[in-house]
């Protein structure tokens, strides 16, 4: 009984209570708001921070470097401040005048906002009361105002873009300047403790999303805080203090709920950059690496990366979607329609507990109503402040970190690198081991020279009758199917129409290895992009093997994104590994023959993903491309210099691989003495449209030279191989 008297005691002197406080002075009005407002987030800040306390412990490290990247914290606030100490340099600067006049203009929206609610009003009670004179009047009042009125809005937009532009201009100079000073661009590229990833991608279009961002920002922030101070005090003047009091505390309880119940868009957006970057990193690689893409025949498995990336970003951008629907969804029912039900419910107070003259409630609803409904679209745009400001957090992670990496980036990159062990530095005795497994390994590649050679049988039954195959190009030469390489009268042409050789003729039968030299620009390399068909022919006859049969060995070999694996078996997938029955034991054995200290496999497992381009040392490197021309057993390579970074030790077993599997080889060559011992014949371009075919005479060479053993190993790897 006792209970019900207090209960209804409390709701029979809570509207007592607002009209007793009502009319009491507007500076204890003020006080008592203030007091309200401060106990209100006092309490919020508590229970928030217990909520805090009660979290788990367990969250993996990964999700504290997420937040630490993404939050709204004061790790934010700092790199936010430091960007716009480059984007306002100071306040003589033009930004800075831009910021002023931004300002005004937003002020100037405001004062228009507030005057054109007012001429709302005044018609409303006009028309009711049939005064045509009066509303007459107001229209044509309500004509010029509109007039500044558009054109601080158009102006307002204008200065926001420049404004951005201004700040996308002062971060780019300003990147520009410490990243291509020196070489540091090439630290930036190459070193692997100064790299930047995609370096395109946050210059570009991270700097010019950020720009946008806090631009849109300021204006989205500063015009509800002005309309917030004006419409506040104008409804106070009129109704008191209760109707923004209520407001006020309604979006208070929506920004909590904000806060703990929608996801965090910084992560989303950073994440949605990093992405964007890989994938136009992907078809930048492609774009810098076609050439040897295209000796590979390599554009199906490039198209697989770069649609498996995009499928990525599609997965990841139609989720963020997803996210950023159900976040307006929320956002509109909490800002507008709810809102809207407060508003009422203000409107509706002030009218029960207001003593007037009924004539003047149509004026009073319009004004208030206006009123209301800007003070709530402001506040409303404050709490929604929140979802660009995390926006503005991934996009601000991204450029700090490009800032501060180019910051350090003539700092960085002067230590001496660490001296590793090599092959090429091995000791007599390591030597010896190595022999002792190169010999074990070559009855392993006998083997595998049998399966390779019964998996080409089959592939080329396939081929039936395509073997002989004699397409003629349209314009220019025919081009000849065989188990071997020919030419006959062939012009070779450059795109530019030069003619660097004239009526080239030879013919190489499988067995037999071409040495190719000549002076740089002779046509050495443009031999081998007519073989591969990459140039057209312009005349004569090519007689080549499929596609398949050769391959093409740069100096600088090709990584694939992907795995450890992938680096030998591309452009094959690792299901197509599998039907061919091949496991990663067997391109173990192939590692082992250029790596057999086994450096490459100690440092990282088949799975493993890296970036190998910087993760793979020249020699490495080239290891690899030998092992993926091992891995294909293809009938005639093309090694374009391929084993300058390794040891002439390794080079050896190289080219006596070679020789076991039945492979022929076109090697262009710049260490004539070094390589004839591997070759046959020598093909001499002499820069003036010219070329001699000779014989390499390996007996003129071992009587020259006394180098009889290499030769000879080789001469027994051959002999072995065909017998």
């Amino acid at each position: 009984m006792a209970a019900s008297k207090l209960e209804s005691s409390w709701t029979l002197s809570l509207p007592s209570l607002l009209r007793s406080l009502n009319s009491r002075p507007r500076s204890q009005k003020a006080a008592f708001l203030a007091a309200l407002l401060a106990g209100g987030g006092a309490w919020w800040y508590k229970q928030k921070s217990k909520a805090v306390v009660r979290k788990p412990r367990k969250a993996a490290e990964g999700d504290l470097l997420k937040r630490k990247k993404v939050a709204v914290d004061a790790v934010f606030f700092r790199r936010l401040v430091a960007i716009l100490k480059i984007c306002v340099p100071g306040f003589q600067s033009r930004e800075f005048f831009y910021i002023i006049c931004l300002t005004a203009l937003l002020f100037s929206r405001t004062v228009f906002s507030v005057i054109i609610s007012e001429i709302v009003g005044a018609n409303a009670q006009a028309l009711v009361r049939r005064e045509w004179r009066e509303l007459w009047n107001n229209i044509v009042r309500f004509a010029l105002v509109t007039i500044p009125a558009a054109a601080v809005n158009s102006t307002l937009k204008y200065m926001t873009a420049i404004l951005a532009l201004r700040f996308r201009q002062r971060l780019s100079l300003h990147v520009h300047n410490e990243y291509l000073r020196g070489v540091n661009f090439y630290k930036a590229c190459n070193l692997g403790n100064t790299r930047i990833d995609n370096a395109d991608q946050r210059v570009t279009a991270d700097i010019e999303k950020f720009s946008q961002a806090v631009c849109q920002l300021y204006t989205s922030f500063f015009k509800p805080m002005l309309d917030v101070a004006l419409f506040t005090r104008r409804l106070i003047d009129i109704n008191g203090w209760q109707g923004p009091l209520m407001m006020y505390a309604y979006f208070v309880v929506s920004a909590i709920l904000k806060k703990y119940i929608l996801p965090s868009m910084g992560r989303f957006t950073a994440r949605q950059s990093e992405l964007e970057g890989t994938y136009r990193t992907a078809h930048q690689r492609v774009i810098a690496s076609a050439e040897e893409i295209a000796f590979f025949n390599g554009a199906e498995k490039e198209k697989t990366i770069v649609n498996s990336l995009f499928i990525n970003l599609f997965r990841h951008s139609s989720y963020f979607e997803l996210v950023k629907f159900a976040v307006g969804c929320f956002d509109g029912l909490l800002v507008k329609y709810w809102a809207s039900i407060v508003g009422y419910a203000v409107v509706g107070y002030s009218f029960y507990v207001k003593k007037g003259a009924d004539n003047n409630l149509t004026n009073d609803y319009i004004r208030n109503i206006s009123y209301l409904t800007a003070l709530a679209t402001a506040v409303g745009q404050l709490v929604m402040v929140g979802n660009n400001l995390m926006h503005l957090t991934g996009y601000t992670s991204r450029v700090s970190e490009l800032l501060e990496m180019v910051r350090h980036l003539d700092q960085s990159g002067l230590e001496p690198f660490e001296i590793k062990d090599d092959l090429s530095s091995t000791s007599e005795d390591e030597r010896e081991v190595h022999k002792v497994s190169y010999e074990l390994e070559r009855e392993w590649l006998v083997s595998w020279r049998e399966r390779r050679d019964k998996q080409r049988a089959a592939r080329l039954a396939n081929y039936a009758g395509r073997t002989e195959e004699t397409r003629a190009k349209a314009g220019g030469g025919t081009i000849k199917i065989a188990e071997k390489i020919q030419f006959e009268h062939v012009d070779i042409v450059s795109p530019e129409g030069k003619l660097l050789v004239k009526d080239l003729n030879f013919e190489v039968l499988p067995g037999s290895n071409v040495m190719i030299t000549g002076p740089n620009g002779t046509g050495k390399s443009s031999l081998f992009r007519i073989l591969g068909e990459l140039w057209p022919l312009h005349c004569g006859t090519l007689t080549k093997p499929l596609d398949a049969d050769f391959l093409f060995v740069p100096q600088k070999p090709y990584q694939v994104l992907g795995t450890l694996r992938d680096q030998i078996i591309y452009p094959h997938s690792k299901e197509q590994m599998s039907k061919l029955n091949i496991t990663d034991e067997d391109l173990e054995h192939l590692l082992n023959v250029v790596d057999p200290s086994r450096t490459i496999l100690n440092m990282w497992g088949w799975e493993e993903v890296r970036d190998w381009s910087n993760s793979f040392s020249g020699g490495q490197k080239q290891r690899v491309a030998m092992a993926r021309l091992f891995y294909h057993k293809v009938q005639f390579a093309i090694l374009d210099e391929c084993t300058s970074a390794v040891s002439g030790e390794v080079e050896s077993k190289i080219y006596n691989t070679c020789a076991l599997l039945g492979i022929t080889l076109f090697t262009v060559s710049h260490r004539i003495p070094q390589h004839r011992k591997y070759h046959d014949f020598q093909l001499k371009f002499d820069g003036k449209q010219g070329y001699e075919w000779l014989k390499i005479n390996h007996e003129e060479d071992i009587s020259f030279s006394g180098s009889f053993d290499l030769h000879d190993s080789r001469s027994n790897a051959r002999l072995s191989a065909l017998g």
